[in-house]
């Protein structure tokens, strides 16, 4: 039994239900299967090349896309857990929510928090010298965003009111700049993860590069080798010519010389 078919490709090519998990997925250093039947071999080496082009494919629109990225915070009141709660969001295109939610629990801890993740992503405890003195505890929820990439929203408990431009002005920018700072990270690390896989794809189109150049070379030295024998083929020809010449000389000779015994021999009463 294969993998599934990409529906919204005709069955022209297979691709795992991960691959979409991001661009990543592909090694090309290795990307021939090994140890296989020849069937099976030239079915996998097909179905990966497929795989390989596709997600050069996601590099390259997903390049094109990051070209115009911005991160943008935005504050508003969102339900985080059933509960409105005042919050600073921000999408960050090209990453997925598991890494986003790793990444930001990272960061929480680093805050001093307590960190849990039951049903939202929750620090208690936390600290940050720019904010002030005083813990705060972090409500955050982490989501796909459709198309957009994926939606961080973040709400700051002060102890009985969340953090907001109106209330909190000289704490807010501290705030907002902490979320925006990790979105700028998190967006610059998914360009370096996809500069690391280009970099891969570029060994690999590099070193078959090298190998059509010896493939060239290889072809060229059998045209010359052939040239070669084709050159030795015709003096070889030429001189086989000669030797017929001669040979039919030898043979008219030869028949000569039978016809005059033939008469000799009839002249013997």
């Amino acid at each position: 039994m294969g993998p599934p078919k990409a529906p919204s490709f005709e069955g022209a090519f297979y691709l795992s239900s991960h691959v979409f998990e991001y661009t990543l997925y592909l090694d090309v250093t290795n990307i021939y299967f090994l140890g296989l039947n020849n069937k099976q071999a030239g079915f996998n080496q097909k179905t990966i090349k497929m795989k390989k082009l596709f997600t050069l494919i996601l590099l390259t629109v997903s390049a094109a896309g990051f070209s115009q990225q911005q991160i943008k915070i935005t504050e508003a009141v969102v339900a985080i857990d059933g509960t409105s709660r005042n919050s600073l969001a921000v999408i960050i295109s090209g990453s997925n929510a598991d890494d986003i939610k790793k990444a930001w629990k990272k960061r929480l801890k680093d805050l001093k928090g307590k960190v849990s993740d039951k049903t939202i992503i929750f620090g208690d405890n936390c600290k940050l010298k720019e904010m002030g003195d005083n813990s705060f505890d972090v409500y955050s929820l982490v989501e796909e965003a459709t198309d957009q990439g994926v939606r961080l929203v973040v709400a700051f408990d002060l102890g009985g009111a969340y953090l907001s431009t109106a209330n909190h002005p000289g704490q807010y920018p501290a705030a907002e700049k902490l979320v925006y700072d990790f979105a700028i990270e998190q967006a610059r690390q998914v360009v370096s993860d996809e500069i690391e896989a280009s970099a891969k794809f570029l060994k690999g189109f590099e070193k078959e590069l090298v190998g059509l150049e010896k493939e060239k070379a290889d072809q060229e030295s059998s045209i010359r080798d052939y040239e070669k024998k084709i050159e030795e083929a015709k003096t070889a020809i030429e001189q086989n010519l000669g030797n017929q010449a001669n040979k039919k000389k030898e043979i008219e000779g030869m028949k000569a010389i039978i016809t005059e015994l033939e008469v000799k021999l009839k002249a013997i009463k």
